[in-house]
């Protein structure tokens, strides 16, 4: 049995200790404009993190999509596919 274990991305490591680091600092700040600010940079963070997540499968999305484009482009499929679609 062969199993393969991915270790995550220094850049997703990264940012989780900084989203960590600034999360401790906006619950142990007291409410005012510090706090807003480190609340404005924590979604910062949060919104590279999720769109770099997003980025990363919608690059797999695109390459599982192009192979099985490419499949029926070489196998024929492609042209019984569209005679039967209009």
């Amino acid at each position: 049995m062969n199993t393969q274990t991915q270790s995550r991305p220094v850049f997703a490591e990264q940012l989780q200790g900084k989203v960590g680091e600034l999360m401790d600092r906006v619950t142990s700040e007291a409410p005012g404009a510090e706090r807003s600010r480190l609340l404005r940079w924590l979604l910062l963070a949060v919104a590279v993190f999720v769109l770099w997540r997003i980025g990363r499968g919608a690059k797999k999305l695109f390459w599982s999509l192009f192979g099985i484009g490419m499949a029926l482009w070489w196998s024929g499929g492609a042209v019984w596919f569209f005679r039967h679609v209009n």
